[in-house]
């Protein structure tokens, strides 16, 4: 007997309406601050780069790449604004200087060598201590004033020698820019080194043992295991390590601003851009806010190109693995 009834279709399930409720209450808050904080500043922005200031009409007009242009005949005209964008990309060997180090420490400590959670809190200490304690101490330990008490780096170059007379009396002085820029650099690394021996030696503790083993059983030597074993194992690590550092180029002023207290030297020889950013755009009248956005702009493209190399590149060097 054959079955005359329709088959019945089963009714989707309704969706729970408090559910959806709850969900949409947890994502409003940061839907919130991206659309505030990231989309709505970022758009502005860029908008204003391609903006010029009408006097007459008291408002913004459309003034296609002028601003581009002229920030180009600058670049040629002002050695000082090439001088900011050359300072900023300081921060690529920095960083690459402090991943050297922490891929080597950190090795050390996936050894566990004696004494290794005493040194962790020595290397660690720095990161928990304000940027601004660090470089008022690190700026005393290279004081030098006669007559007063001096910094401990200044007197052990003196009995060593050197002329030296303290860098904040020569921070206009064209002979010692570069060992002014010598010494942040120095104090650049010391202060983030800790965070990244940590993430460093962490990543390395996570490699198998049995893979450490077997390579010892293989005659393979201390230099050649890192090398070839932990360095290409913890490579989406470092993958990430050099792509923040790409990234903290925009925002590299802090360090340089704080150790020369606000001198920019001649010719801007301290200076970039997120320096420049940070003490233009508050002052800065809505004439200025075009030129300062094209700067931004054109800092932003580059780094994003160079992340983008980064990204490439260590994704075909890096090797899938899993553990």
């Amino acid at each position: 007997m054959v079955n005359s009834k329709r088959n019945q279709i089963p009714k989707r399930p309704r969706k729970n309406l408090k559910r959806n409720l709850f969900i949409a209450s947890l994502l409003i808050v940061p839907m919130l601050h991206f659309i505030v904080f990231w989309l709505y500043i970022n758009v502005e922005t860029i908008s204003l780069a391609f903006m010029d200031w009408d006097y007459f009409a008291n408002t913004y007009k459309f003034a296609g790449i002028d601003n581009f242009i002229e920030q180009f005949r600058q670049f040629k005209e002002r050695p000082e604004t090439m001088n900011m964008f050359f300072n900023a990309f300081r921060a690529l060997p920095i960083n690459i200087a402090c991943l050297v180090l922490a891929v080597i420490i950190g090795y050390a400590f996936s050894k566990h060598i004696r004494g290794e959670k005493v040194f962790r809190v020595i290397f660690y200490l720095p990161t928990m201590i304000s940027i601004v304690i660090q470089t008022l101490c690190y700026r005393y330990m290279f004081t030098y004033s006669p007559g007063m008490l001096q910094g401990p780096a200044a007197e052990l170059l003196r009995m060593l020698g050197f002329n030296y007379n303290g860098w904040e009396t020569t921070l206009n002085d064209p002979a010692v820019i570069n060992t002014i820029w010598w010494l942040i650099s120095i104090f650049c690394v010391w202060a983030s080194a800790g965070i990244n021996i940590i993430l460093m030696a962490s990543a390395m503790s996570r490699i198998p043992e049995s893979v450490i083993e077997s390579a010892k059983l293989d005659g393979v030597g201390f230099w050649r295991e890192l090398f070839q074993i932990h360095i290409p194992l913890i490579m989406p690590t470092i993958s990430v390590f050099l792509i923040n550092s790409v990234m903290a180029v925009s925002a590299f002023y802090i360090q340089p601003m704080l150790l020369t207290g606000n001198t920019t030297g001649p010719g801007s020889v301290y200076n970039t851009v997120g320096w420049y950013m940070f003490t233009m755009a508050p002052k800065a009248q809505s004439s200025d806010m075009p030129l300062i956005s094209t700067v931004g702009f054109i800092l932003t493209v580059l780094v994003s190109v160079m992340v983008i190399v980064v990204k490439k590149v260590t994704d075909k060097i890096t090797p899938d693995v899993d553990f």
